[in-house]
């Protein structure tokens, strides 16, 4: 046996070759994996190597959420049952009064929530510095961080930065050579959508991110109505508009395309423009249903991802994988048009390809141990067959069933605690934070009137 080898063993495993029943996945000290398959006999006993037996338990790759803003977990519930563009008003009415505190004990809120719901690396667009990229590191996640812009002179988050566009701009290519080779975060430009950034901001930014080797990280067609708006501002709908820019030359993430065209669609497929499919995000606020079958038949690269908590209102992401799932079944009459298998695999192997981290998001030997362990002991889980595992987890598993999670060998979740997060005064403090924003906001709103 290797030193410092890790074993988990259990009563079954996703791996890409199917499913390994009475499973064991070993790493080694720098955490890769060093074996999947069939438990092995224990026939020696070495100081150095620690054995978890879970009995009860599944292994799976960890989630991969490829598109949230992490720090609006404090705007969770704002703006329920509103359609897109008056949801967008109250929000940024919120954000107008966020601190540097606030976005800090919402980031950690949100990693606490993903860690125990079974997330792993998330991709991110809001507000970040060094100070927040230093959190996610020490809580032991993965993250593709986006620097949220508007328009060169717009100041995005005036409580927590003095940053206008521009500033934000040069901030990210900053944050991108001090945290070059980093295996735990990779920066990328986060100009907003084309409907709230200029043209010449837009091009600007594809430029840099082309010379530099920074991706980009934007929402594009993720509703009628700014579809609509961009239609009649440049006479070309979104991703047209911003093709004529330059901007996928660069390497993009792009969030929502719910009303991608068949030529847009070609172009992302022309350019290998990744995206993320937000489905319970996109019908809470009466978005649509973006047209997944289509994606996955121009060969796409695809994220699963939940937007943020004001829209959705969770970061499990257990339920996109279900409704990612079923949703198009409805919508198509045809059970067979999207399979828990596939969406399953957007949710990791694929999910972490798309977001810049391919040695994750899956279970085989040399990759980095990014681990789930879930309970299959609950009732939703009797009778549990291991041979149906792609079952159980693309249609009963919830992130409450997460029991234990390893991102590249490190344990940071077992049993219910989290190993590297103060849960506890993290969510007194997120609930502290919410009541300072709604007073400020209301308080604010008196004084308009």
């Amino acid at each position: 046996m290797s030193e410092h080898e890790t074993v988990l063993r259990a009563d079954a495993m996703l791996t890409p070759g199917g499913v390994v029943t009475d499973a064991e996945l070993a790493f080694d000290g720098s955490g890769r994996i060093t074996y999947v398959g069939p438990a092995r006999p224990d026939a020696e006993s070495a100081s150095d190597r620690v054995v978890h037996e879970l009995g009860g338990h599944v292994l799976m790759p960890g989630l991969v959420n490829g598109h949230t803003h992490s720090a609006m977990t404090l705007l969770r519930g704002v703006s329920d049952d509103e359609g897109f563009m008056p949801w967008l008003a109250a929000v940024q009415a919120l954000e107008q009064h966020l601190t540097h505190d606030d976005v800090e004990v919402g980031l950690q809120l949100a990693m606490v929530e993903m860690i125990e719901t079974g997330t792993t690396t998330f991709a991110d667009m809001y507000h970040w510095d060094a100070q927040l990229i230093e959190l996610v590191r020490a809580a032991g996640m993965r993250a593709l961080v986006a620097l949220a812009s508007f328009a060169p002179d717009a100041v995005g988050f005036p409580g927590v930065s003095p940053w206008n566009g521009a500033e934000a701009t040069d901030q990210t290519e900053a944050l991108a050579e001090q945290f070059a080779g980093d295996a735990q975060v990779r920066i990328a430009y986060g100009p907003h959508a084309p409907y709230t950034c200029p043209p010449e901001f837009l091009r600007d930014i594809a430029r840099r991110a082309i010379e530099r080797g920074i991706p980009i990280h934007t929402h594009i067609s993720e509703s009628a109505a700014e579809v609509a708006q961009i239609q009649e501002r440049y006479g070309a709908t979104p991703a047209d508009h911003l093709d004529s820019l330059g901007l996928f030359e660069a390497d993009v993430l792009a969030a929502h395309c719910v009303h991608l065209t068949e030529g847009e669609i070609a172009l992302f497929a022309r350019t290998g423009t990744a995206v993320s499919h937000n489905p319970v995000s996109n019908l809470k606020l009466g978005n649509g249903i973006a047209p997944l079958p289509e994606w996955q038949a121009a060969g796409l690269r695809i994220s699963l991802g939940t937007d943020s908590v004001a829209s959705n209102n969770t970061l499990d992401l257990f339920e996109e994988i279900k409704t990612g799932t079923i949703l198009h079944r409805g919508a198509r009459q045809d059970a067979a048009i999207v399979r828990a298998a596939d969406v399953l695999d957007i949710a990791t192997r694929r999910g972490a390809e798309a977001v810049g981290f391919p040695e994750t998001g899956a279970l085989e030997v040399g990759r980095l141990a990014d681990v789930i362990a879930l309970d299959v002991t609950g009732s939703s889980a009797v009778p549990f067959e291991a041979a149906s595992l792609i079952s159980h987890l693309g249609f009963a598993a919830t992130g409450a069933d997460v029991r234990h999670v390893f991102i590249g060998g490190r344990h940071v979740y077992a049993e219910g605690e989290h190993l590297t997060l103060d849960a506890d005064e993290i969510r007194l403090r997120a609930a502290a934070a919410r009541a300072r924003l709604t007073a400020a906001n209301a308080a604010a709103a008196a004084t308009a009137h």
